[in-house]
């Protein structure tokens, strides 16, 4: 018995030394890993229970347009704290704050004899001026630190395109958000040594870890054709009461966007963040974000396809009585009484829907949708901008016959407006099909730490098909419904298109998205267009008539912007400046209003194919341009 207690003894001395041990060891390991692993850490930790520390915000880069026209700048304001603690005369403290902020000397007294706080704010966002008169006095218990507003020069400007910054000064929207990592800088501090109350330390010192700048950002955005495209915006949302209006204006052989417009909009220096479902709303860039059904300016597309597979060709004839019967189903062509017979040509420029059915029908899904994919038509542009959609198609083992007929001509597809203007200005500058983008490069003190170049993403038709196809498309402006565009002396090429919306599968009454793409000049493109008006509710659709116009007049601008020389032709000069007065039409056949705008050289899109015409637009005694597009309607 005596033995085993001795035993027992022994065993519980020998765990409680290894226990002591262990102990000891993981002390130690402890000690070893907080001096040597942890030892920045924690000296920051412990710099910090003894300094105070004020933030000097970085200054955000410039955005400017390819010419060094500022967009987005950033001024530097000043916050205003005391530390009650270190304050040394309070009364003169709370005089000098309650005159220089012209603000309640009561309650800047009642701040400075706060206790229980190290730090109290005074003011936010003050100018340096008033910053300074502060600063002049040096009275004790007194700090600034740096704070950066945001502005944009031109308020109400490529509103979608820039977007804005958080109150904390990081993009939220657009170009702001996208580059966000190269434009926000690196913030700096202001360091004050106190003691563990937040009191001033004697002879203590204030230390400037400085902000480091963000880096500055320069667009492919031309501020001049900007506002080219701006002011035709708005002017077609308030002449044809819009839902909206968009305008893209790129380079066809580079992909840089040159001018990205829409309305409406709103001023970017006054955000509405009291409503932030209208802030996100209104700030979308639809033109990257939203699929819409082209309608007739998917044609070039199609036409491009029928040409470069050897399907078709210019001297193919193709009759038209209307109409066309696919899979039992009658699908009419939108002038109902028919074209009758026609070149290849002449069906683009008539926009003859049954044309368009034929080529799809005959170059066939398989081949049409590799053209598609050629196109990028369903897939991203890969725009360098937040929130950019793909365009929907039909999954080529589903599509019936049918369908494909509808998409020759634009229906039963949908489309980005940015998709659409990248794979129409690859049918018309060689077959590239371009990358789009908005950056151009940005820049620090050190040089350039970002740089966007041209970059080809597939081929799409041959040079030759290209060629032609430029060469149809000014016929289209030319003799077509594009006519509205034409600039006397100058070579436009383009299509127009009037598409109609659709709500729960069901055709959407009198809603319409018109549009107009068009390219300049004609036999060298230096510029395509695409504008959208959606939902035009004043009688007039057309996107001969809704769109094609703004293009015409900002190609007008780019030509004098740019010193481009016009070329007249004879007809050109016989016609250049001349008006007409627009006759009253109103209770004519459609045979004498027709004959009346021809006599005066004007063309014409009709609606209806009977009776007498019951609108017309312009109205009567407008002056209008000789070749001008009119509207005229019958019904019986």
């Amino acid at each position: 018995m005596h033995n085993f207690s001795q035993f027992n003894i022994r065993k519980r001395l020998l765990i409680i030394v290894i226990l002591i041990t262990f102990l000891f060891a993981a002390v130690f390991v402890r000690l070893i890993y907080l001096q040597i692993f942890q030892a920045e850490a924690l000296q920051v930790k412990a710099a910090e229970q003894w300094m105070r520390d004020l933030p000097l915000t970085a200054k955000r880069g410039l955005i400017t347009d390819r010419n060094g026209v500022v967009l987005a700048d950033s001024s530097t304001l000043y916050d205003v704290y005391i530390r009650p603690n270190a304050i040394e005369d309070r009364s003169a403290v709370a005089n000098l704050l309650a005159t220089a902020l012209n603000t309640d000397y009561d309650k800047i007294w009642e701040k400075v004899n706060k206790t229980g706080v190290s730090e109290v704010t005074i003011a936010k966002k003050i100018e340096k001026s008033v910053m300074q008169q502060i600063a002049d006095k040096n009275l004790a218990g007194i700090y600034f630190s740096q704070n950066i507003n945001r502005y944009y020069v031109y308020g109400d400007f490529l509103t979608q395109v820039l977007g804005f910054t958080s109150s904390d000064g990081n993009g939220q929207t657009g170009i702001e958000q996208y580059y966000n990592d190269y434009l926000k800088g690196v913030d700096g501090k202001a360091l004050t040594e106190t003691d563990l109350v937040g009191k001033e330390l004697d002879g203590s010192t204030t230390t400037y870890l400085p902000a480091i700048d963000g880096m500055n950002a320069t667009l492919t955005i031309d501020y001049y054709i900007q506002s080219f495209a701006e002011n035709a915006v708005k002017t077609a949302l308030e002449t044809h009461n819009a839902k909206s209006a968009k305008c893209i204006v790129m380079d066809p052989n580079t992909g840089e966007i040159l001018a990205l417009a829409s309305a409406p909009s709103f001023d970017l220096n006054n955000l509405p963040r009291d409503n932030l479902e209208l802030l996100f709303g209104a700030s979308r860039n639809t033109i990257i974000s939203d699929a819409y059904e082209p309608g007739s300016t998917f044609k070039i597309l199609t036409s491009a396809i029928g040409l470069d597979s050897g399907n078709f060709d210019l001297n193919h004839s193709v009759y038209c009585p209307g109409y066309r019967i696919v899979d039992g189903q009658r699908i009419k062509c939108w002038r109902t009484i028919g074209h009758g017979s026609q070149t290849f040509s002449e069906g683009v420029e008539n926009s003859c829907n049954c044309l368009f059915m034929d080529i799809a029908q005959t170059v066939g899904t398989r081949t049409f949708y590799e053209y598609l994919k050629r196109f990028g038509i369903g897939s991203k542009t890969g725009i360098d901008a937040i929130g950019e959609a793909s365009g929907i198609v039909i999954e080529e083992s589903a599509v019936k016959t049918v369908d494909l007929a509808r998409i020759g001509f634009g229906q039963a597809i949908a489309v980005t407006p940015i998709e659409l203007i990248t794979a129409a200005a690859s049918v018309i500058n060689g077959g590239n099909l371009m990358t789009p983008y908005i950056m151009s490069e940005i820049t620090s003190n050190a040089g350039v730490a970002y740089k966007n170049s041209p970059v080809i993403r597939n081929s799409t038709v041959s040079a030759e098909t290209s060629e032609i196809m430029r060469s149809i498309l000014e016929g289209v402006v030319k003799n077509g419904g594009g006519k509205n565009a034409y600039v006397e002396g100058y070579r436009i090429g383009g299509k127009t298109g009037t598409a109609q919306k659709y709500e729960n599968g069901v055709i959407a009454q009198g809603k319409y998205v018109s549009s107009f793409i068009g390219f300049a000049p004609a036999d060298n493109p230096q510029y395509v267009a695409l504008m959208i008006v959606d939902e035009p509710s004043n009688g007039v659709y057309y996107g001969s008539i809704v769109a094609a116009p703004y293009v015409g007049e900002i190609f007008k601008n780019i030509f004098a912007y740019k010193n481009i020389e016009a070329v007249y032709t004879d007809e050109d000069l016989a016609n250049l400046g001349k008006k007409v007065v627009m006759p009253d039409l109103r209770g004519l056949s459609i045979t004498q209003a027709i004959l009346k705008l021809k006599e005066l050289g004007l063309q014409y899109e009709l609606d209806g194919d009977i009776g007498e015409i019951s609108y017309q637009f312009p109205a009567p005694q407008s002056e209008i341009s000789v070749n001008s597009v009119v509207l005229i309607k019958a019904s019986g």
